[in-house]
């Protein structure tokens, strides 16, 4: 790969029409303050609602019992189709996933339930319990990663303004939105943030994947639009499909989860080989002057001990590692490298 080539990969991002990046710097640092602020209050607001312990499917028969939990504590049990909520018919009420806002248990409430088990019917007394600590912790985890790529993001384009700058701002924001952009409770209209949620979970691991074919460098795959078109497309066809869900719902609901996973492993897994083809046929100085030597040191950080306390719990189940609960948050160390390595690209070419 020669010094021209690299040097042009590495120029300062301009639009279509000729906006330069400081431009975009201002609607995408106001978008993630405003993320931030919705995630933030959703956050709070998360700590208000009680936890009952019981998930239903489509038909309200319940699928799952938390062992111990409120409905555990109850009598609910798996099996039991529920026919009453609160007094109301389940035929007059929306599928719990867009219940009101108001009719939302909050913790110390008795939520009166009857169920249809084995042709009788009984009723089930709920008191909806707290937020778990572990509950509360996980939630703050998941955010402050989400938080890591966003700001790694922003301080990438407001130091060198690159397009690889521009591209690591939308893959923080995509994080953003698929780690707390879900925002408070929104009743009704909840299942919509859900929705959107879990397309931006698929787009932060698209642009990840374009990350890594193009950067240091554009392999000859990023430059091919067919293969393009078919990343882009994958993404964009669950837009429409889960469109479809809400307007059907809840006939269709949780059927895309699979297919959405599935795409998300994959270009997890695509994402990975670039990364990997990269360092394989890269000689090691230039490994180094791109940037990517950063981003593998990161990302090291990062898999290593999450690996070892993964491994450590399989083969000896009763040992705890002290703080080992607290190793995904070295995730936070591959954002940050990227954006070192990306502020580092430009400055090594000039």
């Amino acid at each position: 790969m020669n010094s021209a080539r690299f040097s042009r990969d590495s120029a300062p991002f301009r639009g279509d029409r000729g906006i330069k990046a400081d431009r975009y710097r201002t609607y995408l640092l106001v978008a993630a303050i405003v993320m931030t602020v919705w995630g933030i209050v959703g956050f709070f607001d998360a700590g208000r609602f009680g936890r009952g312990g019981y998930v239903y499917s489509p038909t309200y028969v319940v699928e799952g019992i938390e062992r111990g939990g409120a409905a555990d504590q109850a009598g609910l049990r798996e099996g039991d189709r529920v026919i009453m909520v609160g007094g109301i018919p389940v035929e007059d009420l929306p599928l719990y996933s867009r219940w009101p806002r108001g009719f939302a248990p909050r913790p110390g409430d008795a939520f009166p339930l009857e169920v249809e088990r084995l042709g009788e019917t009984l009723a089930v007394e709920i008191v909806y319990e707290p937020p778990t600590r572990s509950n509360a912790t996980l939630r703050l985890g998941v955010a402050i990663i989400g938080l890591s790529f966003m700001g790694s993001g922003l301080w990438a384009l407001f130091s060198v303004g690159t397009r690889y700058a521009l591209l690591l701002t939308w893959i923080g924001l995509a994080a953003g939105a698929a780690t707390f952009g879900k925002g408070p409770y929104l009743g009704t209209w909840d299942g919509l943030a859900m929705h959107i949620q879990f397309l931006a979970t698929i787009l932060w691991s698209l642009l990840m994947l374009r990350f890594f074919i193009t950067f240091p460098w554009p392999k000859r795959i990023a430059e091919n639009r067919v293969v393009t078109g078919i990343m882009y497309g994958a993404c964009l066809l669950f837009v429409p499909v889960l469109a479809l869900e809400l307007l059907l719902h809840p006939k269709l609901y949780h059927s895309f989860g699979g297919p959405g996973a599935l795409l998300i492993v994959t270009f997890s897994l695509l994402a990975v080989m670039a990364l990997v083809h990269t360092l394989t046929t890269t000689r090691r100085d230039r490994l180094k002057e791109s940037g990517m030597g950063l981003i593998t040191l990161g990302i090291l950080v990062a898999v290593l001990p999450n690996l070892l306390s993964m491994l450590s719990g399989m083969l000896l189940p009763d040992l705890e590692l002290p703080g080992s609960s607290y190793l995904p948050l070295l995730i936070v160390a591959i954002p940050i490298a990227m954006a070192m390595a990306v502020r580092r690209h430009p400055r090594r070419v000039e």
